[in-house]
């Protein structure tokens, strides 16, 4: 039985999992790693990823009968290394900050209309790996005249496998060095980062066969040497293509640490002001919208750990369940790292309101859980205003596991949301990328049957809905005034 392998790797752990040809996920395994932080900075060594799959691949059962690996990984994480593919630094991770002085600079060469209509990106930011090679021509120019490639994650990760040089575009898509106009390497803002495009591994589609695995590591993950290893995608895109947006009126979200949303289009408008994410599809010629909110899944974490240490998600559901929709009248701002959608507002700070002397566990949960239903609600608006309404919403993450905060999200957004029957959806996406390459009959995605609202939450909602948005319109003018008073 032929099967595809998957290796997600994430920021902090991987995920190597097998599916089947009908797209049923057979096995899974999982390994956490941790960072090297220090100050602003945060990076991986990149052995680290290796062991990590390894371990994982080798005690996955059936790996002898993988046909093809497909990697799907984090985007913005960069490696420098040498015409040999070895690393000559560590991995220095999406989360580094050290590039902000370069992405300063180049702000004031590139305009910021003019930048969001080339790549997509809200911002110009020392996050991207624009800035990230700039900062290693500056500062480490020895290092950087070294350097034969500098290579995303994935890039790396596909040298190791098939020792042949290749990044995918949907990845390329958060460099800020991808152009969506000219779906290539955007020589203008390469050029004023003073960064040689020989510097970079060619653009390839995603989802194209590169290559077999090398013998070596073949023997080392314990799968066959004629397993093809097709190029991926970046992870939001790959379980957005899991969830099925791959046409107009697709539309879903996934709820983690943060929460994001994904809508497909055609024909992206770069609407001036307030910038949406933007990033290339899996597929030529489409994209994806996507709205971001910094903390979702995380905002119910550290709820948890401050107030309910130690209780089970499950019991959280529990208590959420029995204050019923509208927690009392009590509502969360659950800004607890900014806003992002649907205004930028990066000093905003979360607070609860409403809260009486009959408040109780139950309430605040409730209030944070239906915080992110609120948020979702905005998105939706800001994606039909897109030209992206949709009729139902795949829910994705973590978040999906819990039946209530299904609910409660198909009560607030009026809509059924629905989930999948794997919960590893961006390794899906990346099976789903292996299927197509290797000519395996199409296999849709299996869904849970949906959540549907409830006319008489619904309306509840609407009330606590409006409430939120006028809370937040009244604490917002005292965002970032701390250091005022």
């Amino acid at each position: 039985m032929e099967q595809i392998l998957t290796l997600d790797v994430g920021t902090t752990s991987v995920k190597a999992c097998l599916f089947d040809r009908n797209l049923r996920m057979t096995a899974s395994a999982g390994r956490e790693y941790a960072l090297l932080t220090e100050g602003n900075r945060a990076e991986a060594d990149p052995q680290t990823y290796l062991d990590a799959i390894t371990a994982c691949v080798r005690s996955l059962p059936g790996r002898e009968t993988a046909a093809a690996v497909c990697v799907t990984t984090q985007g913005e994480t960069i490696i420098p290394a040498d015409a040999a593919g070895n690393p000559l630094a560590n991995a220095v991770v999406w989360l580094d900050s050290r590039a902000e002085k370069q992405a300063q600079a180049l702000s004031q060469k590139l305009d910021a209309e003019e930048f969001y209509r080339e790549t997509g990106l809200p911002a110009l930011t020392g996050a991207l790996p624009l800035c990230k090679l700039m900062w290693f021509r500056e500062q480490e120019p020895a290092l950087y005249e070294k350097t034969d490639k500098f290579l995303l994650l994935e890039d790396y990760l596909l040298l190791w496998l098939t020792g042949r040089l290749a990044s995918e575009k949907s990845l390329l898509t958060s460099t800020g060095y991808f152009s969506l106009r000219t779906d290539g390497y955007w020589d203008k803002a390469l050029a004023l980062a003073g960064i040689g495009p020989e510097k970079l591994p060619p653009a390839c589609e995603c989802g194209v066969l590169l290559g077999t695995v090398l013998p070596a590591r073949a023997e080392a993950l314990g799968i066959p040497r004629t397993a093809a290893v097709v190029t991926g995608a970046m992870d939001q895109t790959a379980a957005a293509l899991a969830a099925g947006c791959t046409a107009p009126g697709a539309v879903a979200e996934t709820t983690g640490t943060a929460m994001v949303a994904a809508a497909f289009t055609q024909n992206p408008q770069f609407a001036p002001g307030h910038h949406v994410t933007i990033y290339r599809h899996v597929r030529r010629g489409a994209y994806l919208y996507l709205p971001i909110s910094n903390t979702a899944g995380m905002a119910l974490k550290w709820f948890r750990d401050a107030f309910c240490p130690g209780l089970p998600y499950p019991e959280l559901d529990r208590l959420a369940e029995e204050a019923g929709p509208g927690a009392n009248g009590l509502v969360f701002l659950p800004y607890l790292a900014g806003a992002v959608d649907p205004v930028s507002e990066p000093d905003a700070t979360a607070c609860f309101f409403g809260a009486r002397l009959s408040s109780g566990r139950g309430d605040f949960i409730r209030a944070v859980l239906e915080s992110t239903a609120f948020q979702l609600r905005d998105f939706l608006a800001m994606l039909e205003s897109l030209g992206c309404a949709s009729d139902s919403v795949t829910s994705l993450g973590g978040g999906s596991s819990s039946r209530l905060w299904l609910q409660i999200k198909a009560d607030v957004c009026r809509k059924p949301v629905c989930t999948l029957t794997t919960a590893e959806a961006t390794s899906l996406g990346a099976a789903v990328l292996a299927a197509q390459a290797l000519g395996f009959a199409r296999a849709d995605a299996e869904k849970i049957p949906a959540c549907r609202p409830d006319p008489a939450a619904a309306a509840r909602y609407d009330r606590q809905y409006h409430l939120y948005r006028r809370l937040f319109e009244a604490v917002r003018p005292l965002y970032g005034k701390d250091e005022e008073t």
